[in-house]
């Protein structure tokens, strides 16, 4: 089962994938100012993609800890990077520059050791683009053609920012009022939080709540579960709430603050386990 518990443990670290949050919060006010923009009743949502000469610092965490069969496991990942677009059309960015800052994960089992690794990519940069087959192409930042276990690792983690964001389906082409709910397809929400649709994960009892807003960032209250299948006789289900914050302007997600219990269960929906998950991702203009 140790095998079966860290492969659950990968598959939610990837929950909200960075390319999730490539498009980030604008600055609230010019330098200098003095006061908040007033709320709007209602918000109008723009799709556009990031222009050349976007930078954005994108930082993820995710913190996860829950007892199964006895035994206490903990993991947490602090992930980093500054995206510089260089090229993009009317659908996606289609060249960018990558500084990998830091991609580390922690664990640890009951009472061992912590185990901290750093991915190899991470302290490096590369110029990424989609070739016409879909995959990615990479160099560093000397012009050199990078190793495969480099590319595999790239295309792991960032493949998605170089792909038409379909997560934004679910806003309306109305102006939408506050307090207002949107319930999002499951299928946007697995592409929101980074999840292949495999048929592995299931996403439901979405709702989306439209707060108080500015021009500049329209956060929504949150609930949904996610419930993920490991192995033929094991899933994982999480209850989570918090705020997803819509940038107007391009209808990018800029900000993921989820967290709640989660529960290890049987085939036969037996609790075998619980715990908590919590995930905090922003982007943010240099």
């Amino acid at each position: 089962m140790k095998r079966t518990v860290f492969t659950l443990v990968v598959c939610l670290a990837s929950l909200p994938g960075c390319s999730k949050v490539l498009e980030n919060l604008a600055k609230q006010a010019e330098a200098g100012a003095t006061s908040e923009p007033a709320p709007t009743t209602d918000v109008t949502f723009a799709r556009r993609p990031p222009k050349s000469g976007s930078k954005v610092t994108l930082s993820q965490k995710m913190a996860l800890k829950f007892t199964f069969e006895g035994k206490v496991f903990r993991e947490t990942t602090d992930d980093q990077a500054l995206v510089s677009v260089q090229a993009s059309d009317e659908f996606r960015v289609t060249k960018a520059t990558i500084d990998v800052k830091q991609l580390i994960t922690t664990k640890q089992e009951g009472t061992g050791d912590e185990k901290r690794s750093v991915n190899p990519i991470a302290g490096s940069r590369f110029v990424v683009s989609r070739g016409d087959n879909g995959k990615l192409i990479a160099q560093d930042a000397g012009g050199a053609k990078i190793a495969a276990a480099q590319l595999a690792q790239l295309q792991e983690h960032y493949d998605t920012l170089f792909e038409t964001d379909k997560t934004k389906e679910f806003l309306p082409a109305r102006p939408v009022k506050v307090g207002e709910k949107l319930i999002p397809s499951s299928d946007a929400m697995l592409k929101l939080l980074g999840q292949k649709d495999d048929g592995s994960t299931v996403i439901d009892g979405v709702e989306f709540i439209l707060q108080p807003s500015t021009a500049q960032r329209a956060p929504f209250a949150v609930t949904l579960t996610i419930t993920q299948k490991i192995d033929p006789r094991t899933r994982l289900r999480s209850k989570l709430a918090g705020t997803i914050d819509v940038r107007p302007t391009d209808g990018e997600i800029s900000a993921i603050t989820l967290k709640g219990p989660l529960s290890i269960l049987d085939a036969g929906g037996n609790e075998k386990g619980s715990g908590d998950l919590a995930i905090d991702a922003t982007a943010t203009f240099q």
